[in-house]
């Protein structure tokens, strides 16, 4: 295992915990869409400024098919999942999408076996299994939070998000290994990009643009989250792809999972339950048998 990978990865986990915990914050204020095309914005303004001081002028082969794979990547990765990802967070809260996102690391894996041929053991079979029930305890509260059809809404978009960012990520490991790492992160954002502007079009919505450009008192929150969500995640998050196995890139993600429910409960007051705490270390437990 590279340790350069392994600190990269780590270091996503602690940046996109402190960027939910200010997202959710924003997402009281803006619509998800919006929000999310906010964040990548600023997010690919800042990769684009630090192209320059990073690498060379793009050179004929990275202009290529890989390029395509990382903007499609991007496009369903961040644009479709991301979305998805920010209607969850409105419906559950942070410390709930926190449970939701202990799924990451098993579809990783899962991903990994049918794109990559990796092989799942049996011990991986059954941290998926205890991470689908921590996922299902999470889902009936001991004191309901909201309507149970909402949750279970939330539930659902959460998982359905975390599976798109799953094999994106997977799909495009190989085109990560072989490009310069800020100029990969900088293609796959705008890909997401583009993604989000297309589904403005197709929905006839350009009041979302102008929301998500506006100044705003929402910026406030979402402004740091940009940076640490966006910016210094998303390069922390290929990087860990980029210089480790995705399995080992996979579970020290997932601890933004510990994190998260720890800001959460200390930041936004939510409430932390013992069945709540259950869930969380039995998806975490999950989580490390899978990718152990």
């Amino acid at each position: 295992m590279s340790n350069k990978g392994a600190l990269y990865a780590l270091a996503c986990a602690l940046c996109w915990a402190i960027a939910v915990i200010l997202f959710r914050r924003s997402s009281e204020r803006m619509s998800p869409l919006a929000l999310n095309l906010f964040k990548n914005l600023v997010g690919l303004a800042l990769l684009v400024a630090t192209l320059p001081f990073t690498i060379v002028p793009p050179k004929a082969s990275w202009l290529s098919q890989d390029t395509l794979w990382l903007m499609l990547s991007g496009l369903v990765g961040i644009g479709i999942a991301d979305t998805l990802f920010f209607y969850s967070l409105r419906i559950l809260g942070a410390s709930r999408q926190a449970l939701v996102d202990c799924l990451y690391a098993p579809m990783v894996v899962v991903c990994s076996h049918l794109m990559l041929n990796e092989r799942l053991s049996s011990q991986q079979l059954l941290g998926g299994l205890a991470v689908a029930v921590a996922v299902l305890v999470a889902d009936q509260p001991a004191r309901p939070i909201g309507n149970s059809g909402s949750t279970r809404r939330g539930v659902a978009i959460g998982a359905i998000a975390i599976a798109l960012m799953a094999i994106a990520i997977v799909a495009v490991k190989p085109q990560i290994e072989r490009l310069p790492l800020v100029w990969s992160t900088t293609v796959r954002l705008a890909g997401g990009v583009f993604g989000l502007l297309g589904q403005l079009l197709i929905g006839r919505r350009p009041a979302l643009l102008l929301e998500a450009i506006r100044p705003q008192a929402a910026w406030a929150f979402a402004l740091p989250g940009a940076l640490l969500g966006t910016y210094l995640a998303l390069l922390f998050w290929i990087g860990g792809f980029k210089y480790t196995a995705a399995s080992i890139a996979g579970i020290l993600n997932q601890t933004s999972t510990l994190f998260i429910v720890v800001l959460a409960v200390a930041v936004l007051k939510e409430p932390f339950s013992r069945r709540l705490a259950t869930a969380l270390l039995l998806g975490l437990a999950g989580a490390i048998a899978v990718v152990a």
